[in-house]
C-alpha cells in the first residue's frame, strides 16, 4: 500500500464509476497504472466490493434491523449461506457478543416484516435464542471514509457516466423527511443491472434494455435527483487497514431532539455508520479503531456530546460482513407488480 493506493480508495468510495482517465488526472500518473492498481486492490481484497446505496424510504419499505442469538448447535455458516440468499435480505454481518448476527431487511409493512421474519426463522431452523427488531427512521451518519482514506485529494467531477457532478460525496446519510417515488418499468431494469454491476457502462446497459445510451443516461440522472440513487459506493476493507469495527447499541431519553442525535457526528471521525432507530434501542452506530485506546477516545468523545441524554448502551464487535446488497431481489420483484 503506497498513498496513491490510500487516493484511489478515497475517490472510488465517494464514486465508484469515476473514470480511469479522471482518476490518473488526479493520482499523475497513466490510465494503466491506475487500472493495475485497482486490479490488484481487489485482489488483494483491499477493495471487497462496489455498492448502489438507494434510499429503500423512497421506493415505499421500511429498513429493519433484525439481531439473533442462536441456540447452542447450530449449524451457522450453512445458515448464513441460506440467510444471504433470501430475496429481501441485503445485508448480513456476525458479531462477537451478546448477538450472533445482524441482518438486515426491506419490507412494506409490519404484515410483510413478519412474514420475512418467519422465513427467516425457518432457515435458522427455529433455533433462535434471542432476538429484537430495530426499525430504521433515518441515517445519521453514512461514509465509505475514515481518517486514513480522509485525504481529501482532488479530482475532476463531470457530468459523464460516473454522474460525479450529480453524486459525488463524502457522506451520504439520509434525511429524515423524503418523498415517495415510483421508478418506470426501465428505471427498475437499470437498478437491478446497476445493483449486479455498480460500474456497468452505459452502453453495455443499452445494450441489454435495447434502449438508446443517452436515454439510460436520463433515467439514471432522474433516479438520482428522486432521491433513489444516493451514491455509487467502493467498499474498501477497514480490517486489512488494522481496523476493528465496533458496533454501539444506544437507548437515548425519550423526547430528544434531533438536533442532539445529530450533534456528536460534526466532530467524531471515525463512523462509518449511524441510524435512528425505534425498538430496544433509539440508536445504532458502527465504529471503526485500531486499538482500545482508539475506541475508547471516541467513546468518550461521543458520550461527552450526548451522555446526559443517554439511558445505556451495549457494545458488539463485528466478525464479518457476509452480504451486501441494498436493491434487492424483493425489492426488484416489487416494483415490477
Amino acid at each position: 500500500m503506497d498513498k496513491r493506493d490510500l487516493q484511489l480508495m478515497e475517490i472510488l468510495a465517494q464514486n465508484c464509476r469515476i473514470s480511469h482517465t479522471t482518476l490518473a488526472q488526479a493520482l499523475r500518473v497513466s490510465k494503466d497504472t491506475v487500472a493495475y492498481k485497482i486490479k490488484k486492490l481487489e485482489e488483494t481484497d483491499y477493495l471487497t466490493q462496489y455498492v448502489l446505496f438507494i434510499d429503500a424510504r423512497v421506493l415505499g419499505l421500511t429498513r429493519y434491523h433484525l439481531l439473533i442469538q442462536f441456540d447452542a448447535g447450530i449449524d451457522k455458516q450453512a445458515t448464513y449461506d441460506k440467510i444471504i440468499n433470501h430475496k429481501n435480505v441485503m445485508w448480513v454481518n456476525t458479531f462477537i457478543g451478546r448477538f450472533d448476527i445482524q441482518i438486515i431487511v426491506d419490507a412494506h409493512d409490519g404484515f410483510h416484516l413478519n412474514k420475512i421474519r418467519e422465513e427467516l426463522f425457518e432457515l435458522c431452523e427455529h433455533k433462535v435464542k434471542e432476538y429484537i427488531v430495530l426499525t430504521c427512521l433515518y441515517d445519521l451518519e453514512f461514509t465509505q471514509l475514515n481518517p486514513v482514506l480522509d485525504l481529501k485529494t482532488p479530482f475532476q467531477k463531470k457530468l459523464d457516466h460516473s454522474f460525479s457532478e450529480l453524486l459525488t460525496t463524502r457522506n451520504f446519510p439520509v434525511k429524515p423527511t423524503f418523498v415517495k417515488y415510483t421508478p418506470t418499468k426501465t428505471e427498475t431494469e437499470i437498478l437491478k443491472i446497476l445493483a449486479d454491476n455498480p460500474r456497468e457502462s452505459l452502453t453495455n446497459i443499452s445494450r441489454q434494455l435495447k434502449i438508446d445510451r443517452n436515454t439510460v443516461k436520463q433515467r439514471i440522472i432522474n433516479l438520482i435527483k428522486n432521491k433513489v440513487i444516493i451514491n455509487f459506493g467502493a467498499i474498501p476493507n477497514l480490517s486489512k487497514l488494522g481496523f476493528v469495527t465496533y458496533y454501539m447499541l444506544v437507548r437515548i431519553a425519550q423526547d430528544t431532539p434531533y438536533e442532539v442525535f445529530k450533534k456528536p457526528f460534526t466532530k467524531l471521525q471515525n463512523i462509518f455508520y449511524a441510524g435512528r432507530m425505534i425498538g430496544d434501542y433509539d440508536m445504532i452506530l458502527y465504529l471503526n479503531a485500531r486499538t482500545p485506546e482508539e475506541l475508547n477516545s471516541s467513546i468518550e468523545l461521543f458520550k461527552a456530546e450526548i451522555e446526559q441524554h443517554i439511558v445505556h448502551y451495549d457494545l458488539l464487535v463485528q466478525d464479518k460482513v457476509h452480504y451486501w446488497r441494498q436493491f434487492t431481489p424483493g425489492i426488484y420483484e416489487g416494483l415490477q407488480h
